[in-house]
């Protein structure tokens, strides 16, 4: 959602920008200017609107596909001991991945663990904590961080 909202803020705001320039350019009168830049920004604020409420909508309609595929967590309390159980290994998943990585990253990064002369168990090292901590901590921290773990690899080689 993110992403269409920058893209169509980016058009929108690019032609209307251009399009402001235009009156510059060719009205002449004061009066003229005013009366197209203020119909101007009324047509931003009316795209602005539009663009946000179809953002919200379709946001909200992936809220509710996720709800019937997965179900909530009413759904699971109903199913008894079971439903319960389940619903607190969802719950407790993220905390638990958490500090299993942060654990293994202590021990690896502290020298206790070594990784050095295996590269299969170097490389799932790395491929767990980006796919750990890209799921807690979102695809922009992964990003953030890539270049850095890129560089570090490159210069072991």
């Amino acid at each position: 959602m993110k992403f269409f909202e920058k893209v169509t803020a980016l058009l929108g705001n690019s032609v209307f920008k251009d399009v402001g320039e235009l009156i510059d350019r060719f009205v002449t009168t004061g009066a003229e200017k005013q009366e197209m830049k203020k119909q101007l920004l009324e047509l931003q604020h009316r795209h602005e609107v539009e663009t946000v409420k179809l953002s919200l909508e379709a946001e909200q309609e992936f809220n509710q596909r996720i709800k019937d595929l997965e179900g909530t967590a009413k759904d699971l309390q109903q199913s008894g001991w079971l439903g319960k159980v389940v619903l607190f290994m969802r719950g407790a998943q993220r905390p638990l991945w958490g500090y299993f990585v942060a654990y293994m990253d202590y021990m690896v990064f502290a020298g206790n663990w070594t990784l050095k002369g295996n590269e299969k168990l170097e490389s799932a090292f790395w491929i767990i904590n980006f796919l750990v901590l890209g799921f807690l901590f979102g695809e922009r921290a992964v990003k953030n961080v890539a270049p850095l773990v890129s560089e570090m690899m490159s210069k072991k080689k």
